[in-house]
């Protein structure tokens, strides 16, 4: 019995030798899996793949290897402002975001971080700076005069909201909601026909795509236009401004 029971205690402590070595060569391997990859664009990668998966510390750990080697490598600091900013940590965002373009001022992705950035903050003025920035080099890129387009509306800036909003259709001419935001801004500038020709063309859309949503509101501002293009300003001002009758 006395035998039995130390050949057992022999093996059991050499089973836990053996898993414990198996344990620390795991741990050896998982901190080592980044650290044997020397190519910046594939540790970038490698950084993405652990951010997708949630693994923040992990990937932002494995991005400032790259930058401890070339501390100028912009899309290193790029991805780390993605990072952060997915992170909710939007001070951290907007530093990465912020050295990416100093170090390349014609990056621009960083420039569109931080344009979502200075959104998420209602920082509008600084949000258009940077997607005027990006036109500069994407001209034809409708997506980016319709952001710019709602920038200065939100800014109240109307006459620079229709011009982009212009430049989107020109550029698309089936942008259905840049169409449906022109009804808007026409009846801002009080300009009722092209408003009543914005309508036409979102109704037009609508019913190619069978959106029924966009017809819906080009219907219901079909409505509002006719009951205010034969009022007079005072009537508008009544109609328009509390108390109302």
């Amino acid at each position: 019995m006395i035998k039995v029971f130390q050949i057992n205690v022999f093996f059991l402590c050499l089973l836990f030798f053996i898993f414990g070595c198996s344990e620390h060569k795991k741990e050896e391997g998982g901190m080592s899996a980044s650290s044997q990859i020397k190519d910046p664009i594939e540790l970038t990668k490698l950084a993405v793949s652990k951010q997708l998966t949630g693994a923040y510390d992990e990937a932002i750990d494995i991005l400032d290897q790259v930058l401890e080697v070339n501390p100028l490598y912009a899309p290193a600091h790029y991805q780390k402002g993605l990072i952060y900013e997915e992170w909710d940590r939007r001070k951290e965002s907007l530093a990465s975001y912020n050295k990416a373009v100093e170090i390349n001022p014609t990056y621009n992705e960083a420039r569109l971080g931080l344009a979502s950035l200075y959104d998420k903050s209602v920082l509008n003025e600084l949000a258009l700076e940077q997607y005027l920035k990006v036109a500069e080099t994407r001209r034809d890129d409708p997506g980016i005069h319709f952001k710019i387009a709602l920038e200065y509306w939100y800014l109240q800036d109307i006459p620079k909201a229709a011009e982009h909003y212009i430049r989107v259709v020109e550029i698309n001419p089936e942008h259905l909601q840049a169409h449906l935001n022109l009804i808007s801004v026409y009846e801002s500038m009080k300009n009722w026909g092209k408003a009543l020709e914005e309508v036409v063309i979102v109704k037009r859309l609508s019913q190619k795509t069978n959106n029924q949503q966009a017809t819906s509101i080009a219907e219901n501002k079909l409505k509002f236009i006719k009951g205010r293009m034969n009022l007079t300003k005072k009537d508008i001002k009544r109609k328009s401004e509390p108390p109302f009758d």
